[in-house]
């Protein structure tokens, strides 16, 4: 190919690459609106200021749900690592997010820097679980995650349950339970579940591996003692051994839960 050729392709990319960047961000939107209803994807936005490149909504309504303060920024110099990403941050009366957000051409997602916190209500209204009763807090930080398909590949971070309650079948107050993530060098994902020193006692072990294989163990007691509510509600849902302490143990595939991958 002839040396001009190339920099009138070049020239032409760049000036179509600076047309997407400066589209304004209510015109990018009105174009997406068909493919939002083609493909059944119940998302809207209002108030929307900046750029399709970097630009921001007054709020943005997902299924119902309404969150406030909306803005994004895609990282362009990525498209030289042949993926798109992109930054975006929310906020609700119950939630707020930020993180990072990969997808290379193989369909492989990556999560970076995500930072999550929302109230237990509100996430069981998101998962729509409406028979369970929560309170308390999730606090998320996810350094990193990496998936392929409904493949979980790598995972690093911590899920915190913060002042945690369960209403069902009665109040039980539970304190601070947490999930430390990791993922060992042959593609195991290890989770350790410990508490933060309340009325609920809990050590546990879980272990998922790339064929889909998982094992948990562990056990939780009431700091109180067997015979106090919350003691006597554990002892449902494990055996108490002689040390007071009522263990769980369960292997499996992931597989099992399939309605929950869908």
């Amino acid at each position: 190919m002839k040396s001009w050729i190339k920099y009138l392709l070049l020239g032409v990319l760049s000036y179509l690459l600076f047309l997407i960047v400066q589209l304004p961000a209510n015109k990018a939107y009105y174009f997406l609106e068909d493919l939002l209803e083609e493909k059944n994807i119940p998302v809207e936005l209002f108030d929307l200021k900046g750029t399709a490149w970097h630009g921001s909504a007054g709020t943005l309504i997902y299924e119902g749900n309404r969150f406030e303060s909306v803005a994004w920024e895609f990282h362009p110099l990525d498209l030289l690592k042949a993926k798109a990403s992109i930054s975006v941050r929310l906020k609700s009366k119950e939630l707020s997010l930020k993180g990072m957000l990969s997808k290379n051409l193989s369909g492989d997602v990556e999560l970076q820097n995500v930072q999550a916190n929302v109230s237990a209500t509100a996430l069981l209204k998101l998962l729509k679980i409406p028979a369970v009763k929560l309170k308390g807090t999730f606090l998320l930080n996810l350094a990193q995650m990496q998936s392929s398909g409904k493949t979980l590949k790598y995972v690093q971070g911590r899920l915190l349950w913060s002042d945690a309650e369960s209403q069902f079948p009665q109040k039980l107050i539970l304190g601070d339970v947490f999930a430390d993530v990791s993922t060992l060098d042959d593609g195991v994902i290890k989770v350790k579940l410990g508490d933060g020193g309340g009325p609920l006692e809990l050590r546990g072990d879980v272990t998922l591996s790339p064929d889909g294989k998982y094992d948990v163990k562990g056990y939780f007691s009431a700091r109180a003692g067997r015979q106090s509510i919350l003691g006597r509600s554990l002892g449902f849902i494990g055996r108490y051994n002689a040390k007071g302490k009522a263990e769980f143990n369960r292997t499996g595939n992931i597989s099992e839960f399939g309605f929950l991958l869908k």
